[in-house]
């Protein structure tokens, strides 16, 4: 499964919802929270083992800022499964 905001396959487009001013993305929140984290032991388990263990909708966590009033807040983007390319 992968998050198609950090694919490039779309956007992430949102308000702040303080000003209504555009958001900005920053990335994932793991990304922010330790640059080595992508690439750590916690990487190597698949989503589908995490989802039949949790049971939860596979999520990537983007942190959003707003270059008006300096508001930061999060988005959370569902995960899509990857297609084989033809």
């Amino acid at each position: 499964m992968l998050c198609p905001v950090c694919n490039g396959i779309r956007l992430l487009e949102a308000a702040c919802s303080r000003c209504l001013g555009p958001l900005v993305d920053c990335g994932p929140e793991r990304d922010l929270a330790d640059p080595y984290a992508p690439y750590g032991p916690a990487a190597a388990v698949s989503s589908e083992a995490l989802l039949g263990e949790l049971q939860v909708e596979p999520v990537c966590i983007h942190r959003l800022y707003c270059t008006v009033c300096s508001c930061s807040s999060e988005a959370e983007v569902a995960l899509v499964r990857q297609f084989p390319h033809p």
